[in-house]
């Protein structure tokens, strides 16, 4: 059967396709409590590269690297800073040790904030402690799976599920020994099983001290797009967003533009102001996020300015921009009948990234 979900974000996946079962076999205590959970942590300087795909056959490609934050006023922290593939830019700062991994703090497009989100554990069974309420299981020890990056042995399999949910959707994650995560696999209300994401390969990297090193924002990566999916540049001059309280623009094309709103927020603290872009459907009372610029002060260093998940778009004498994508999908937009509006919005949110290739400070 075909499935009708067109990927937007990962974020999308975890809202579809994590579900309920009230019959998942676990492994039993002892054997759960005899697990040392930090060694399927990727050690730090490990940089992997996963293949993600979607329903319709696309595969993209999603890098993360294990970093070391060196801190002189507390504890060094370890994060993986993560880009590419089918989300935005993000930053996901742990805490590991023999009997869990917990994510603990996370930065990407709309969340700058602490969590406390369990993502292993030496137990047969936890609360991932996430807005869903979900709950994970440890299934299975001493797995061997392969993957495009290799074949690996003594792997665990964690499954998570949402209670109550009657459809018995579910998400099954592969964890090899000092690697971590190698598979992710959505299981779907009709029985079928999709496989989301497989390792494609790792290296280690020599310098990923913070110390030492700052991680730089990677050169923006062109998309392939379908045909009735491409913007040619006669069609991006059809029309300009200007933003006359902090002096930018940017072009997009008329018919994108008029289906958005803009908006000024504040939801980064370290920022003057956020520009935010929704897409809105009157008809349908939708509105999805989408992406925003964001405005910090210039403080002369405009030339040096470097960020970990925003991407830099221009500057002028009083402000510094920076462009990110949203990486959560509306509720609404998952729903079958609104599968188009989806298509949409994903196309939009293609082009916005183009478009910052023509955005000017005045």
């Amino acid at each position: 059967m075909k499935k009708y979900y067109t990927l937007l974000f990962i974020s999308l996946f975890a809202l579809v396709l994590v579900g309920c079962s009230d019959h998942i076999k676990t492994v039993d205590t002892k054997e759960a409590e005899a697990i040392d959970v930090s060694d399927y942590f990727p050690p730090i300087g490990m940089m992997r590269t996963y293949n993600q795909y979607d329903p319709d056959g696309k595969t993209v490609e999603a890098i993360d690297t294990v970093n070391l934050s060196i801190n002189s006023d507390g504890p060094d922290t370890v994060y993986i800073h993560e880009k590419g593939g089918m989300a935005s830019e993000s930053i996901k700062e742990y805490a590991v040790n023999e009997k869990e991994v917990r994510l603990v703090y996370v930065v990407n497009a709309l969340k700058n904030e602490e969590t406390a989100i369990v993502e292993l554990s030496n137990k047969p069974k936890w609360e991932k402690n996430d807005s869903d309420k979900s709950i994970s299981y440890l299934t299975a020890t001493g797995l061997t799976v392969e993957v495009p990056a290799g074949k690996y042995d003594n792997v665990i399999e964690v499954t998570t599920v949402i209670p109550n949910d009657k459809k018995g959707r579910k998400t099954v994650h592969y964890y090899a020994p000092e690697i971590g995560l190698i598979k992710t696999v959505f299981g779907f209300e009709d029985g079928d099983n999709f496989t989301f994401s497989e390792l494609k390969s790792l290296e280690m990297k020599e310098d990923t001290s913070e110390a030492d090193h700052q991680v730089k924002q990677d050169e923006e990566t062109t998309t392939d797009a379908t045909e009735d999916e491409e913007t040619t540049s006669a069609d991006a001059k059809e029309g300009v967003y200007s933003n006359k309280q902090y002096g930018f623009s940017f072009e997009m094309p008329a018919d994108m533009l008029k289906r958005l709103t803009a908006d000024t927020g504040s939801w980064d603290s370290d920022a003057i102001a956020t520009v935010d872009f929704t897409f809105t459907d009157t008809d349908r009372s939708i509105e999805q996020s989408l992406f925003s610029i964001i405005v910090f002060e210039n403080d002369g260093n405009a030339d040096n300015w470097e960020h970990t998940v925003y991407k830099y778009v221009g500057s002028n004498d009083s402000y510094i921009f920076a462009y990110t994508m949203s990486s959560e999908p509306n509720e609404e937009m998952l729903k079958p009948e609104n599968e188009d509006l989806l298509k949409k919005v994903q196309q939009i949110a293609e082009v916005s990234r183009q478009s910052m290739e023509t955005f000017e400070a005045e």
